[in-house]
């Protein structure tokens, strides 16, 4: 699967690591010990075989349906942290995908669509991914790999102390957060009635500072595109 990076996007991605790298030091939120920083998708190479032609238009929109829905369920609930943003995942970049959805290449078929919503800063361990599926048979295996496989400690500085996932319909919703920032289980007991459905499977999983995926030193010392 090839990556689809844009000069957008790789701006958007050194903005949003200096802005995170920058908080570290100023934030002080964290309910378990602050974990090594996560790698994330290596970038150095990603400027082999652009073009001018290549324009912010390129970057795909959020799916309307998946972000009318998150903007319903925090109608409900507000998640009030800072720079808030709901952004689409893109189906067609393998790296950026796993580290969004903890899903292989291979289990990406599986999704038709998807949108993530977290602060634009590092500094807050917040994130909510919804995913549209093809077949809402394949929801309890997508949904049991995203509990399994997603980082707890994907920010910079900070980690995630819970995970809850659920799944209504063709739609599998994960969200992890530092449980001082918000309550995981309020918000999962607002969608319900937000969204007017039924849950048809629901798991959480409390996290320890010893299940973060620390990266690999070589990872760690992968360069990045300036």
């Amino acid at each position: 699967m090839k990556r689809n990076l844009t000069k957008t996007s790789l701006l958007a991605l050194a903005m949003a690591a200096a802005i995170s790298l920058a908080a570290c030091g100023a934030s002080s939120q964290s309910a378990v010990a602050t974990p090594a920083p996560t790698a994330t998708p290596e970038t150095s190479t990603a400027e082999e075989g652009m073009t001018e032609e290549m324009t912010p238009a390129e970057t795909p929109a959020p799916d309307m349906e998946l972000s009318a829905m998150v903007d319903s369920i925090y109608k409900v609930y507000p998640v009030e942290l800072m720079m808030m943003q709901t952004t689409a995942i893109d189906l067609n970049d393998e790296a950026w995908l796993t580290y969004n959805t903890g899903l292989s290449a291979e289990q990406a078929d599986l999704v038709a669509s998807g949108v993530k919503s977290e602060s634009m800063t590092g500094s807050q361990a917040y994130t909510l991914v919804l995913l549209r599926l093809k077949d809402a048979a394949d929801a309890q295996t997508v949904a049991d790999t995203m509990l399994e496989k997603m980082d707890p400690a994907r920010w910079v500085c900070v980690m995630a102390d819970k995970m809850r996932v659920a799944t209504f319909d063709d739609k599998v919703l994960f969200v992890m957060t530092d449980s001082e920032l918000t309550d995981i289980d309020a918000l999962f007991a607002a969608v319900p009635d937000a969204l007017g459905v039924e849950f048809t499977y629901d798991k959480s999983a409390d996290v320890a500072a010893d299940d973060a995926m620390v990266p690999s030193e070589e990872e760690m010392n992968n360069p990045v595109a300036g």
